[in-house]
């Protein structure tokens, strides 16, 4: 990647410092298009440095969120959002990625290829694989529903100041807060994010317009 020009994706990564973090590293280090950044953020854990590429960066943090509340992975989000933004990183749009899960290696290619169909996408939600074949959101899914959507999206850097709510369906209200914003949403016809799972090769789904 050339000094001009500018970053595709910033991927924000949670980790309580699991194993199968590299495995999830290893998917960004494997995708086809080379144009990402990545924040690595230890969630009140010691700092584990496991790939040396001038493309991550880590980061700790004290335990953020609300101990009642079992999933706080979205403060820890809220966390490399403001980073992001307070330390002006450029970057045109920003990803999430759990830390044991993976990224099919065409992520990139496949954000790019909906971009170069649709340029006024300002959401992509990308579909998502469980070990047990499911998919979300599902071919009869019309809309963002409770349930049905996870973190497999990526959104527009100037969007980024909307945050988290510390919540178990936090993905769901954040996107569902995005389309009461009237932010332009694609669920892409892809399958580009797998759940505790190795990529498989899956069939495409119809797009889904939001706000369009």
């Amino acid at each position: 990647m050339s000094e001009s020009e500018s970053t595709i994706i910033t991927f924000i990564i949670p980790t309580i410092g699991r194993e199968s973090l590299i495995d999830s590293l290893n998917s960004l280090l494997n995708q086809d298009n080379n144009n990402w950044k990545a924040l690595i953020i230890f969630d009140d854990v010691e700092i584990n440095y496991l790939i040396d590429d001038n493309r991550i960066e880590y980061l700790k943090t004290s335990k953020l969120g609300d101990n009642n509340i079992k999933n706080k992975a979205g403060m820890v989000r809220n966390y490399g959002l403001k980073y992001i933004n307070d330390n002006n990183i450029e970057t045109e749009w920003i990803g999430f990625l759990d830390d044991d899960d993976i990224l099919s290696s065409d992520y990139i290619s496949k954000l790019k290829e909906e971009i170069s169909l649709n340029n006024k996408i300002e959401v992509c939600i990308f579909r998502m694989c469980y070990s047990n074949g499911y998919i979300l959101p599902s071919i009869s899914d019309k809309n963002i529903i409770r349930g049905k959507v996870g973190i497999s999206f990526a959104i527009k850097k100037y969007i980024s100041n909307n945050l988290f709510e510390n919540n178990p369906f936090e993905d769901y209200f954040y996107l569902q807060k995005l389309k009461t914003l009237k932010y332009k949403i694609l669920i892409s016809s892809f399958v580009t994010y797998f759940v505790r799972m190795k990529p498989i090769k899956c069939k495409n789904f119809p797009k889904v317009l939001i706000n369009f």
